[in-house]
């Protein structure tokens, strides 16, 4: 049995250290000879700048106008890359590099691991990097997905005549973006798309921090974010971007707001049920008591009359006595019955 988990250990070993990522793709014309770069994104919301320093690794690009990224350096798990390639092949620390300022670059922002294999063909239209054919299984496709449906959401703008029009739109465009990517199941792709209708410049950073103040989604979204990325530096930067939002703030607050609204509620139901309960005890108590059992045989005569609706000076004019006899007559009645006024004789009766 040792032998075998020894066997199964260096056998997993010996996968891992063969395993790598090969990313390969085609360009157009107007960029053979030129360089392609393989860049890892550490921070989600500067997705499509070029920073030196995250430079994993760089192609060239041959005369066909194919490149390939190849090796086993990039991590185990999913992490967002970025291919960037422009038709310049100056020395790649030169400002314009750092600054994005080329007006014919290209990027492509993906999910991938070591193990992956990914294809990036030209389209029909001759356009580089809009289509990814992926070897291994996954979804990271989904991020193309996104692109495509925020391109769509808000190809209305130029239509739109008043802030109103615009305002559905951008509304639309956050619970769209919201909506999808909670389908894709996995919650990088959560994140990107969160980067989107989140960032300080965005059309729908309104209708995402009033959402905050309501959903529990983005409370949710961080833990499977922990539990599946744990040290991952986008866990640690979304909690950081809800904190500066105010999440943590508001999502006490609603919990304190929740809890007293609780608690008043269950008192308010203990209320409830204690004053039905006292009533129902009385109507029993009155149910069980038989006026005819305790009053004596002149209060049982007064007791009657009063159902009848007589006045105290028409019960004395019956009976023929002084109206004073009468109140003395109802008042042991009414202690007698636990009563306290007429309006309580009918269920005697």
């Amino acid at each position: 049995m040792l032998k075998f988990i020894l066997t199964l250990l260096v056998f997993n070993i010996g996968i891992d250290s063969f395993s790598q990522y090969s990313f390969s793709g085609e360009v157009s014309v107007n960029y053979y000879n030129s360089k392609a770069y393989l860049v890892v994104v550490d921070d989600y919301k500067k997705s499509d700048l070029l920073l030196v320093e995250n430079i994993v690794s760089e192609s060239s690009i041959d005369s066909k106008g194919k490149f390939t990224f190849s090796g086993n350096s990039l991590s185990p798990f999913n992490k967002f890359y970025n291919i960037y390639i422009d038709n310049c092949n100056d020395n790649i620390n030169d400002s314009r590099h750092l600054l994005n300022k080329f007006d014919s670059y290209i990027s492509k922002l993906f999910l991938a691991k070591n193990s992956d294999t990914l294809y990036f063909p030209l389209n029909d239209l001759d356009q580089m990097l809009c289509e990814i054919q992926i070897s291994t299984t996954s979804s990271k496709n989904n991020l193309s997905k996104i692109d495509s449906l925020q391109e769509s959401l808000l190809s209305k703008l130029h239509l739109t005549k008043n802030d109103a029009q615009r305002n559905r739109i951008y509304g639309n465009y956050f619970t769209e973006l919201k909506q999808f990517s909670q389908t894709c199941n996995d919650p990088l792709i959560e994140l990107f798309a969160y980067s989107l209708y989140s960032g300080d410049k965005s059309f729908s950073r309104n209708h995402y921090l009033n959402d905050l103040k309501e959903s529990s989604y983005f409370g949710e979204l961080l833990s499977r974010l922990e539990s599946l990325y744990p040290a991952s530096p986008y866990t640690m930067q979304y909690r950081t971007d809800l904190k500066q939002d105010n999440y943590f703030k508001v999502a006490r607050g609603t919990s304190i707001y929740k809890s007293l609204t609780y608690l008043f509620g269950g008192l308010l139901v203990i209320a409830s049920i204690y004053i039905l309960s006292s009533r129902k005890k009385k109507k029993t108590k009155e149910e069980n008591i038989d006026y005819k059992d305790v009053l004596t045989a002149q209060e049982l005569k007064v007791f009657e009359l009063m159902n009848q609706k007589m006045t105290n000076k028409e019960i004395a004019d019956q009976l023929f006595v002084s109206l004073s006899t009468i109140k003395t007559h109802i008042n042991r009645i009414y202690n007698k019955l636990s009563i306290k006024s007429r309006n309580e004789i009918h269920s005697f009766f």
